[in-house]
């Protein structure tokens, strides 16, 4: 991770599968194929971390039992993964979406997995105050 005194950016997918994918089989697509198309090319352009949230469905329960019940159900985001990118500057994420690969096979590949209609995206400023079970800042 970058230097406290290094501003981080991070782009936050809310991930939705299309509707005749199952969980498991939208999960293991964007685990296995998905990010075996945008790995290679992530490192290369000096990002710096690329993560999955997979929201499973045995996963889902977990909620209540973390806040014992006394979370409403409007609180708890339905989407099926939550994608961060993190990058020192927007230059280096803007030369992955520009990268002939990106263009020509990452991002048609999002038509295998993914309600468009429902995906939403959020980028703000990244904060590290936890690593490794240290205290970072």
């Amino acid at each position: 991770m970058a230097s406290q005194s290094q501003q981080l950016l991070a782009i936050t997918i809310f991930g939705y599968k299309k509707d005749e994918m199952s969980k498991e089989e939208y999960h293991e697509y964007i685990s296995k194929t998905h990010a075996g198309h945008l790995k290679a090319l992530l490192a290369k352009n000096d990002i710096v971390s690329y993560t999955m949230q997979h929201n499973t469905t045995e996963a889902s329960g977990l909620i209540d039992h973390i806040y014992e019940g006394k979370l409403p159900a409007s609180s708890v985001s339905d989407a099926d993964a939550i994608i961060t990118i993190v990058f020192k500057e927007l230059a280096d994420y803007l030369r992955v979406r520009q990268d002939p690969h990106f263009i020509k096979v990452v991002n048609p590949d999002h038509h295998n997995f993914a309600d468009p209609k429902k995906t939403r995206m959020s980028v703000g400023t990244f904060e590290v105050h936890v690593k490794d079970g240290k205290v970072v800042s």
